[in-house]
């Protein structure tokens, strides 16, 4: 699904970092644009692109209606979404102290204080139609990156691939895998003679491992690990995780574990891929 994203607000509120956590993101960001061109920008580029991010701030004013220009590509775009970065004053002013640059207004006023209230009140229509108000004031650019991940994707985590090996330990440790777990000390269908040929997708043996006990609850130990570590994950931008899930051979309980897993996190709606590494050769 196609996303737009109007970027804007205060200066020195965080609009910079917080282009450049989008485009972490996967948008396609373009920076001040006159407000005439605007619309045509956004329909010659977003045939191209998945994520598009405009940033517009009070320089912007200068060159047309910010307003209008919003008004217009929103109801070309339904989907668009305006983020606005806020911040307190007493912030803004220790941010520009700090970085020592100029604020965009100094020229139309006497002091940062001033520039400061000029450009809240040139904003202030753009602030009252945002769909999305952030104060930066306390935030530092991970806790920034965080609120941008939640409030752009609201479904946390629903559109990250979780890629799970099922491997056996003799043959070696998934060199690539983010979280190596254990089951080698839940019995071993291969010392049941009509079990050994078979593997953890057929159902005498899924019929076998279900009824031990201590499956179930591992497994479901499991999922919490993982479900943790993807909204953590997420927060940071990433897509996606390597789960790889041993036994001795590679054959019963870890490619039984791999399935089941599997199966529980496409029901939360997280896209899966599964390999047996070694189904093969247990």
């Amino acid at each position: 699904m196609k996303e737009l994203v109007i970027l804007t607000g205060y200066s020195g509120a965080g609009k910079s970092t917080a282009a450049g956590l989008l485009e972490d993101l996967g948008f396609f960001c373009i920076d001040n644009l006159p407000p005439e061109v605007i619309y045509q920008v956004a329909s010659l580029v977003l045939p191209s692109v998945e994520k598009l991010a405009i940033v517009i701030d009070v320089r912007g004013y200068m060159f047309g209606n910010v307003t209008k220009a919003i008004k217009d590509i929103k109801e070309r775009f339904p989907f668009t979404k305006v983020i606005f970065l806020t911040a307190t004053k007493e912030t803004l002013v220790q941010r520009f102290a700090h970085t020592r640059r100029s604020h965009p207004l100094s020229k139309q006023a006497t002091s940062i204080m001033e520039a400061i209230d000029l450009e809240a009140e040139m904003m202030k229509d753009i602030l009252e139609m945002a769909d999305i108000v952030i104060d930066t004031s306390q935030m530092n650019p991970h806790q920034l990156r965080e609120k941008l991940t939640k409030v752009l994707e609201p479904t946390e985590g629903k559109d990250f691939t979780v890629h799970i090996i099922s491997f056996g330990f003799k043959y070696g440790i998934p060199l690539d895998a983010d979280f190596v777990f254990d089951v080698r000390f839940f019995p071993n269908p291969f010392y049941i003679p009509e079990l050994r040929p078979k593997d953890g997708r057929d159902e005498e043996v899924k019929e076998f491992l279900r009824n031990i006990e201590g499956i179930t609850e591992y497994l479901n130990r499991i999922k919490s690990v993982i479900l943790f570590a993807i909204n953590r994950y997420h927060s940071e931008g990433r897509k996606e995780l390597i789960i790889a899930i041993g036994c001795t051979g590679g054959k019963h309980r870890s490619v039984y574990f791999a399935e089941e897993l599997s199966s529980q996190l496409e029901k939360e709606n997280f896209k899966t891929t599964v390999e047996h590494r070694d189904v093969a050769l247990g």
